[in-house]
């Protein structure tokens, strides 16, 4: 894993979002590794505020426009079950942020159903399960480190942990989530760790456990230390969150 400092929230999510734009744009270009044909990179979003800082960061960053973003497909490593537009969903973020500023393509923003969608919870989490089956390659999953360590909506403790196997569902219905609201749809282990580049997401002294927990994990790894990218795994974390390493 490579760890990369700055200062503070602000200077971490411009430095992210402008690694994230070379991503997008090498893709765009033909660039990488064991490309599929379409050029189209794949980048899983994450809420929490440094989802949101990272979200802003693209939106003003002087590069933006140097990526076809109508030509980039998003999905959501987890989302609150709650109505579309409530102030809860991951997807406003994005929406009030970088999907403001940039053209987008609505067959590649891939939304998990919201709780007024007529779908069950189950039901929601199955529909978005098929939707990243559907899905070839992830080229980059930001994953926002949650103070207790865990990642999207994958809780230490819990038994959604231990669905890895191979016929493990890619999406999967939360309830009693520890963190409210307490109805989600996350995406399972093996999805985050099919991502090539797996970023980690890390500002403010609350987070200074859970990076500890990341960067030396013991007998039982926080759910953030079990994400692993197929081509690299970085840290992104600002000074405050790196003070307890």
């Amino acid at each position: 894993m490579r760890i990369e400092e700055r200062a503070d929230l602000r200077e971490l999510a411009t430095a992210i979002a402008g690694a994230a734009i070379s991503v997008c744009r090498e893709r765009q270009a033909g660039g990488g590794v064991a490309l599929a044909s379409d050029g189209i990179p794949c980048v899983v979003l994450t809420g929490g505020g440094g989802g949101a800082a990272v979200l802003e960061a693209l939106a003003e960053h002087p590069d933006r426009d140097t990526v076809d973003w109508t030509r980039v497909r998003f999905i959501w490593g987890d989302e609150r079950w709650v109505p579309a537009g409530h102030e809860d969903r991951n997807d406003l973020l994005a929406d009030r942020s970088l999907f403001a500023v940039v053209q987008t393509d609505p067959a590649l923003v891939h939304r998990v159903p919201a709780s007024d969608s007529g779908l069950s919870l189950d039901e929601a989490a199955a529909e978005y399960a098929a939707v990243i089956d559907g899905i070839e390659r992830i080229d980059l999953a930001f994953n926002g480190v949650g103070p207790d360590g865990h990642v999207a909506s994958l809780f230490p403790g819990r038994d959604e942990l231990a669905a890895v196997g191979a016929d493990t569902p890619a999406a999967l219905p939360i309830r009693n989530s520890p963190k409210p609201p307490p109805e989600r749809v996350t995406l399972t282990m093996p999805v985050l760790c099919r991502a090539e580049r797996a970023w980690a997401i890390a500002a403010g002294e609350g987070k200074a456990d859970a990076v500890a927990g990341l960067l030396e994990p013991g007998e039982t790894p926080l759910p953030i230390a079990r994400v692993r990218g197929s081509r690299e795994t970085v840290l992104w974390a600002d000074t405050a969150a790196l003070a307890r390493v």
